[in-house]
């Protein structure tokens, strides 16, 4: 994957990575230490900002939709503003 975007964590050796491939945009989550991979998700729509919203929570906000993912779990960002 080609990275457009990169997330170190505020206080672990944890970074998120993101990259559109057409409509929609890929994250993966990846612990350095352990060199494993924590997370892969999709969002459908190009992401305008994303950040780290708490220790295990990235807040990402796209085009027409804000949504929020756990990175210890492998559910779908949920959507939390339209």
């Amino acid at each position: 994957m080609k990275a457009e975007g990169i997330l170190m964590h505020r206080s672990k050796n944890i970074i998120a990575l993101r990259a559109t491939q057409g409509t929609k945009t890929v994250i993966q989550v990846f612990n350095l230490d352990t060199k494993a991979k924590l997370k892969q998700c999709e969002v459908t729509e190009a992401i305008r900002f994303w950040c780290w919203i708490g220790e295990d929570e990235l807040g990402i906000v796209g085009k027409a939709n804000v949504y929020h993912t756990n990175i210890n779990n492998t559910d779908a960002p949920a959507r939390i503003f339209e």
